[in-house]
């Protein structure tokens, strides 16, 4: 009797030698291919100042106010929760009070809110900010 013999299943495989030039392919055509839609937003026009007024010192108060968030009045340190003491004994002295703001560039707008939350309740409600003249 003749023997038979099992003929071995041939594996079939997918060559991948070029999967990644396919991969690249994909994703370059996907990059241009897609469109990025522009978000509008809210158009924000900021002030500029159009006039330069000088203050007079005697009716006017100084805050500064550091990056690291120290503030000062009139070169006192002066933590946030006591601008409102300061403030209005400085408004029941002179009525006519102008209170003016330095600031780092850097200073957080969070800090600068505060204050002016204590300023209104001071009722010191005339404020200006202070910028350098551009040469």
């Amino acid at each position: 009797m003749a023997k038979i013999q099992r003929k071995t299943k041939i594996e079939s495989e997918i060559p991948n030698a070029s999967m990644s030039d396919i991969a690249f392919l994909l994703l370059i055509f996907f990059m241009v291919s897609t469109t990025f839609v522009k978000e509008k937003g809210l158009k924000v026009e900021l002030p500029r100042a159009e006039a330069i007024q000088k203050i007079n010192r005697r009716n006017a108060s100084t805050i500064y106010v550091s990056r690291s968030g120290l503030i000062s009045i009139d070169d006192f340190a002066t933590p946030v929760d006591q601008i409102q003491y300061v403030m209005q004994a400085k408004v029941a002295e002179n009525p006519a009070m102008i209170t003016s703001f330095r600031t780092d560039k850097n200073t957080e707008y969070g800090i600068m809110v505060d204050i002016m939350n204590e300023l209104k309740k001071a009722n010191a409600l005339r404020v200006s900010f202070e910028a350098r003249k551009i040469r």
